[in-house]
């Protein structure tokens, strides 16, 4: 079994990806025309390999803050690289998504679905969801089996196409990403892009993308079959957001397989185990700081490796910033208008 340094490694060798890409036009500004449709994400997807690392970025830029036709999700690839080493993250997000904690709505505006020079897309975060995702009665504990779509007893009701919704009131007032429809695939943007995901527990994380960009496609009135959402984190997201959230994962993972907590350096921990290995490369790396059987948000962030590979890869107007693309699969819904 690979160590995780070796596993981070190996993520580290394979950036920056080097897929190319279709982008969306930067022709100038696309005001978007045509009826609005609305949906709603019945699934989203982060990446648990180094292909759908690449699978789920799009180009959004570079070091240089221009565009070069390659797929940028290096944070992507890092979630990819813990998910090889049994980080369950999509599987949360399956249950954060099918429970309602996680709710993305597509506003989608075009006058064809096949070919247009001028579409939009915007996200919107939902609440309020009816029918309710779950059946009603403590507790409401259902499990997601590894079925696609996974299948969550008693909950997802508001995913059937028939759902209505309210915009919860930290959803940002954004513009659409405009762009083009060709032979049915939109590609649009930049612009700026709010999602949700899950990392150490079913509760959304809202992150905030910049220099965003969207591809749609198998679009309908009534589905949407693919839609890639990728964008950039500024180091203040990445810092408050999702290095939390990946402490918060690790930490069952530690009492799983470390039963002397008390006791360091060893603390127990199984040979050859995902615990063991987790502290032999956080616990106790800052400078001062005793092994403690424990990993703290710090001890991640001050972490040499982690720092190279969540260290900045794109500049998006001037900031530097790490760059991360998923996928969703959007079903009808109703929601307010949005002008």
């Amino acid at each position: 079994m690979a160590s995780i340094r070796q596993l981070f490694c190996l993520a580290a060798a394979a950036l920056p990806l080097t897929l190319a890409a279709c982008g969306g036009d930067d022709g100038g500004t696309v005001i978007p025309e045509g009826m609005h449709y609305q949906f709603v994400s019945k699934r989203a997807f982060v990446p648990t390999n180094n292909n759908q690392a690449r699978e789920f970025g799009l180009d959004i830029g570079s070091s240089s803050g221009k565009l070069d036709k390659t797929v940028d999700n290096q944070l992507g690839m890092v979630l990819g690289t813990l998910a090889s080493m049994g980080f369950d993250i999509q599987s949360t997000i399956d249950e954060a998504v099918a429970k309602g904690s996680i709710i993305l709505l597509v506003d989608f505006q075009t006058k064809d679905f096949t070919n247009t020079t001028a579409a939009g897309l915007k996200i919107l975060l939902g609440s309020n969801p009816m029918p309710a995702p779950c059946n009603p009665g403590p507790p409401v504990e259902e499990a997601c089996t590894m079925a696609k779509p996974p299948v969550c007893a008693g909950c997802a009701h508001h995913l059937q196409g028939t759902g209505t919704f309210g915009i919860d009131t930290k959803s940002p007032d954004t513009a659409a990403v405009g762009g083009k429809i060709i032979n049915g695939t939109f590609n649009g943007g930049p612009g700026d892009i709010s999602l949700q995901i899950a990392l150490g527990g079913t509760d959304a994380i809202q992150l905030d993308l910049i220099g965003a960009r969207a591809k749609a496609s198998g679009i309908t009135d009534s589905a949407i079959d693919s839609v890639i959402l990728a964008g950039a984190l500024t180091a203040d997201d990445l810092n408050t957001k999702v290095i939390p959230a990946i402490q918060k994962q690790i930490a069952p993972i530690i009492t799983r397989d470390c039963n002397m907590p008390t006791v360091p350096p060893g603390c127990g921990c199984m040979s050859g185990s995902t615990g063991k290995t987790v502290l032999d490369l956080f616990d106790g790396d800052i400078t001062g700081t005793a092994k403690d059987c424990m990993v703290s948000v710090e001890e991640i962030k001050g972490n040499s490796l982690i720092q190279s590979l969540l260290a900045p890869d794109v500049k998006i107007d001037g900031k530097d910033a790490l760059s991360l693309g998923i996928k969703v699969q959007a079903t009808k819904a109703t929601f307010p208008a949005q002008m």
